[in-house]
């Protein structure tokens, strides 16, 4: 049995085998491109690069881990705009950092008040749980720092 044709250039793609991430980058990155400085929603990025909602993620997951080593800029997102790449906006990009930061944050003292305490309140003399509890308490204190950095 022949594998399917791939797209125009791509070569050929084994039957039950999904096209590679960086196909699906490189199509949200020149739907992206095209709809500078506006944005697009993951609807839109769906139907512009007539991709599934799971390969724009994948795409976009991708497109994000080489945006910098092709010199591009940071892929943001936020409810009124979707996704963004702007060339210089830095307060954008500052915007949706403190955003990540804070989430992280809260899901970080989540952790620690719903998992990481309990532990130590069953086994406080335990090594393992006062080496996670420092490590922890750092990171915890580092993200509130830089959702918080003026």
């Amino acid at each position: 049995m022949r594998a399917p044709e791939a797209a125009e250039g791509l070569g050929r793609i084994a039957v039950g085998r999904g096209v590679p991430a960086h196909v699906h980058a490189e199509a949200i990155l020149s739907a992206l491109l095209e709809a500078r400085p506006a944005g697009l929603t993951v609807v839109q990025l769906m139907a512009a690069t007539e991709r599934t909602r799971a390969q724009v993620h994948t795409g976009l997951g991708h497109l994000r881990k080489v945006a910098a080593a092709k010199g591009l800029p940071p892929i943001t997102w936020d409810r009124t705009w979707g996704y963004r790449m702007l060339e210089d906006a830095p307060e954008i990009w500052i915007g949706y950092e403190r955003a990540f930061f804070e989430s992280t944050h809260h899901r970080i003292v989540n952790f620690i008040e719903g998992i990481l305490l309990a532990h130590r309140k069953k086994r406080p003399d335990d090594p393992y749980i006062r080496t996670v509890m420092a490590q922890m308490g750092a990171i915890e204190s580092t993200l509130h720092l830089l959702a918080n950095l003026e």
